[in-house]
């Protein structure tokens, strides 16, 4: 069979040949989900936790070994990581491709919340879909107005908030990070002097103020048939209630008066910063930056688009009360929009060429309509 003689006296069966793949090509564009790279990595959860001033041996002692402990034999789990730091322990979870996600995280979760027994101050361990090893899809600087004149550092809670919870509600997003800003806390600064002066030390400043920021249960009282379970609650949530706590009580042997050392005897109360462990600096100004990471598996550009929406919805709504602004300074679907932009520009140029040549070459031809399309479209989906 001659193709080219065929194709030539049949002209109404290859233009309609020619229609259905464009047709085809263009639901496919459409429709495929596109990516600058596909997913190479295992679907993954991060099980983070944070214990300030902790040395790495504690973490992995106190925090790493009791929760891997914990995920052994969990559904679709097929490798377990661990990285332990000054301040913080990072749990990785991986599973086999092809996992339900949602369901990963709901089993992780439950398994996490057999976990007891940490020290009193590791904060409540917190769920990632995104990997630590993940590059962010977007990078968001936040810088103060004209006329703020408030230090960058001390809008880290504002930004937690407002800026990053809004972000991590946009579908797709699987994690931020905060780089810059400092946390607000309660700030007890002690004078070495006055400590002498009742002689006590650090030590029993410490244990005084961790037994009185205490609740805890004080057991069951039964009154006919009722029962009712009695607490007592002890926490410490203001800067008078700090400087209230009793320290030591002396007896005067000769009047018998009760004296008492509180902790504004020999401490300074008040809210204030830590110290930022990080400075940002965009044109010469000081800022915050805010990177955005994807869920494994999400379409890049439809999270770009949810994230753009949350920003315009930050900065028209909520920033302007506290004289903040964002901008964007990276943006990894710009690349992939260049790139479908020279696919639809080759798909042009390759048909026009096509049907040049055809003409050309073609020695016998009547004068019909012949479209002749090449696409040489490479599409990358998830």
């Amino acid at each position: 069979m001659n193709l080219i003689k065929q194709a030539i006296e049949r002209p109404i069966a290859v233009i309609a040949g020619v229609i259905l793949i464009v047709m085809f090509g263009v639901v496919a564009l459409q429709t495929i989900p596109i990516q600058l790279i596909p997913d190479v990595q295992k679907p993954q959860i991060t099980v983070e936790t944070r214990w300030g001033g902790a040395a790495p041996a504690e973490g992995e002692r106190e925090i790493v070994n009791r929760q891997e402990e914990a995920f052994r034999g969990l559904e679709g789990l097929e490798e377990i990581e661990s990285r332990s730091r000054t301040g913080q322990a990072e749990v990785y979870l991986n599973f086999r491709i092809g996992q339900n996600m949602d369901k990963a995280l709901l089993l992780v979760s439950n398994r996490l919340d057999r976990v007891n027994g940490y020290p009193a101050e590791v904060d409540e361990p917190t769920l990632k879909t995104a990997s630590s090893e993940d590059n962010a899809i977007g990078w968001f600087i936040i810088t103060r107005d004209e006329g703020n004149d408030e230090p960058i550092h001390t809008f880290r809670d504002f930004v937690e908030d407002t800026v990053i919870d809004r972000l991590e509600r946009v579908a797709g997003v699987g994690a931020t990070r905060l780089y810059g800003g400092a946390e607000r806390q309660l700030q007890i600064t002690v004078k070495p002097e006055r400590m002498a002066h009742y002689g006590l030390t650090i030590g029993e400043v410490v244990r005084a103020l961790r037994a009185a920021n205490a609740s805890m249960s004080a057991g069951d009282v039964d009154e006919g048939k009722r029962s009712y379970v009695v607490r007592t609650e002890g926490e410490l949530t203001s800067p008078s209630q700090v400087a209230a706590v009793v320290l030591r009580s002396f007896r005067d042997p000769d009047t018998g008066r009760i004296a008492r050392v509180t902790v504004a005897d020999i401490a300074e109360i008040g809210f204030g910063y830590n110290k930022p462990r990080a400075s940002i600096r965009r044109l010469g100004h000081q800022a915050i930056a805010v990177p955005v990471y994807r869920e494994t598996g999400a379409n890049v550009i439809e999270t770009m688009d949810g994230i753009r929406e949350a920003i315009d919805e930050l900065n028209q709504d909520y920033l302007p009360r506290a004289r903040l602004r964002v901008v964007q300074t990276y943006d990894e679907t710009v690349y992939i929009n260049s790139a479908i932009n020279l696919v639809q520009q080759n798909i042009l140029i390759g048909g026009a060429l096509a049907a040049v040549i055809l003409l050309i070459f073609l020695r016998s031809w009547r004068p019909t309509l012949i479209v002749s399309i090449a696409i040489p479209v490479s599409v990358i989906g998830s």
